[in-house]
């Protein structure tokens, strides 16, 4: 028996999947909205989503938009800022950062739009490329 604990599933396109790519929820802040435009094209055209997985793509878009949150802060602020008592302590800012570095890293193995996990569902991005396109020669 083969032991496949910890693997992800490898995404297929499914038989129910979105076909057109529907607009990024209204209460998402500009980064996350930006973060939807960029992957859902995508998504869709791998036929890999489904009305039922869009909360995947919603959680994956609010991490990145958290990722960019995150170093605003430590930018603006420094990387140690003071706390009440006049000491120097690391900005709160990088656990933020940490945690939703780590979100958006599985939301992306799940939506296979990690390296990785396109080599696991065999995702290759020149499979459909014509014959007269560059990237064929």
């Amino acid at each position: 028996m083969k032991h496949t604990a910890g693997r992800k599933a490898t995404p297929q396109p499914i038989a129910d999947a979105i076909r057109t790519v529907p607009q990024p929820p209204k209460h998402f802040p500009p980064a996350a909205k930006a973060e939807w435009k960029r992957v859902m094209p995508v998504l869709v055209e791998r036929r890999v989503i489904s009305v039922a997985d869009l909360h995947a793509v919603e959680r994956f878009c609010e991490a990145a938009a958290d990722i960019v949150d995150a170093r605003a802060a430590i930018a603006q602020y420094g990387a140690y800022v003071e706390n009440r008592l006049g000491e120097l302590k690391r900005n709160p800012a990088f656990a933020t950062l940490r945690e939703a570095t780590g979100e958006s890293r599985r939301w992306a193995a799940e939506l296979g739009l990690s390296p990785s996990s396109r080599s696991r569902a065999g995702v290759h991005e020149d499979q459909d490329a014509d014959d007269d396109s560059p990237l064929s020669m």
